[in-house]
């Protein structure tokens, strides 16, 4: 069967889309350097330029220097054409952050709230979001929308919870918390939100995985191409690996299984403190703390290594505990090292530049990247 030939305004679209991700990932062009790269005339260049710079997607900053003849014009994308809004669910407060175009974090702020069934915090998570739009004076055409982030597991429309144990649902409607959200929205799985920001930022586009540790314990597959889901949506549910027959009971209800033993919940709800004043304590020399911390950084190998034995690529840890682990890590290495029977050092492992806000950020990413397939 013959491919079907494409439509003049189909090709046109093609390659107004193609013209624009090149601006967007050289920063600075001219449109020579665009016809030449794309293969295109340069009066489908000018005519595709003219539309983007009156949709205000791209701008013009200066010129190239000359050598010799007329020196070309620099070609910019305008990185807050549009913005985006990502927002992160925890049991005890929520993260809400704007980013631009390129992901890059234009306001963030962390709010102590308690999770809640009650319409009342729906109410509150809608305010979030005027109150970060208002404050930075966004205007309504440049909103895409609202990228939430929740530690749960979805069924297939991503319309309804299935699971949160974190925060104590179960087949809950997300169009319930979202009832007072003025901007489209959508919502994922908290650790998929993380690696989406590590995927968007993959420069040299290799296989990696994204390994998420806070109170749950999730992880994705980032691949060239996108993020590796599986056929449920499940994939990389690191968590509830089992790693101890008959061991620690889990929130999921079984019992060995990772998430039992490297949770956050273990250096904080355990001790009635917060995971920061674990690792102030921890820092001081606490022989208590040092003592949970071995038992602790022995699993977290554990689970690292099992994960890095099946994949065989590079690991990057995310979620709550990365900011805390800079000092720790020469350690955690020399464990992997002594684990691995093919390799004597641990380098593969390594702690996202993100920290704290990857969650967030990868939400407002997805309709960012979205966005960027419509241009």
């Amino acid at each position: 069967m013959m491919n079907r030939k494409l439509t003049a305004i189909e090709l046109k679209k093609i390659n107004r889309n193609r013209i624009y991700k090149f601006i967007y990932r050289n920063r600075g062009i001219s449109r020579q350097d665009i016809a030449s790269e794309l293969e295109l005339s340069l009066p489908t260049v000018n005519q595709n330029l003219k539309e983007l710079s009156e949709a205000g997607y791209i701008g013009f900053e200066g010129s190239f220097q000359s050598t010799g003849g007329r020196k070309a014009q620099v070609i910019v994308p305008v990185s807050n054409a549009k913005v985006s809004i990502g927002i992160d669910i925890h049991k005890n407060y929520v993260r809400v952050l704007a980013v631009d175009m390129y992901g890059v974090v234009l306001d963030y702020e962390k709010y102590l709230k308690v999770f809640s069934l009650e319409e009342e915090y729906s109410r509150y998570l809608a305010y979030l979001v005027d109150n970060i739009i208002g404050h930075n004076h966004f205007g309504e055409d440049q909103v895409l929308g609202v990228g939430i982030a929740i530690p749960g597991v979805f069924d297939k429309d991503k319309k309804i919870v299935l699971k949160a144990p974190s925060l104590q649902i179960g087949n809950f409607p997300i169009s319930l918390l979202m009832k007072y959200m003025k901007y489209p929205y959508l919502v994922e799985n908290d650790a998929k939100a993380g690696a989406f920001t590590e995927y968007w930022n993959n420069i040299d586009s290799e296989t990696k995985v994204y390994l998420s540790i806070e109170k749950g314990i999730g992880g994705c597959i980032i691949r060239s191409d996108g993020l590796e889901k599986g056929s449920h949506h499940r994939s990389g549910e690191f968590g509830h690996m089992l790693i101890q027959p008959d061991g620690r009971a889990c929130n999921c209800g079984n019992k060995g299984c990772l998430e039992a033993y490297i949770s956050t919940s273990r250096l904080s709800d355990d001790l009635g403190c917060e995971v920061e004043d674990f690792f102030a304590e921890l820092a001081t020399g606490n022989e208590k703390y040092k003592k949970i911390w071995e038992e602790y950084e022995k699993y977290l190998c554990i689970g690292i290594h099992n994960i890095y034995m099946m994949y065989d690529v590079d690991i990057i840890l995310g979620g709550i505990l990365a900011q805390y682990l800079d000092p720790y890590l020469p350690e955690i290495k020399k464990r992997l090292a002594k684990l691995n029977f093919f390799e004597e050092t641990g380098d593969y492992l390594s702690i996202t530049q993100y920290q704290s806000k990857a969650t967030a950020i990868g939400a407002a990413l997805q309709l960012i990247s979205g966005f960027m397939e419509t241009i």
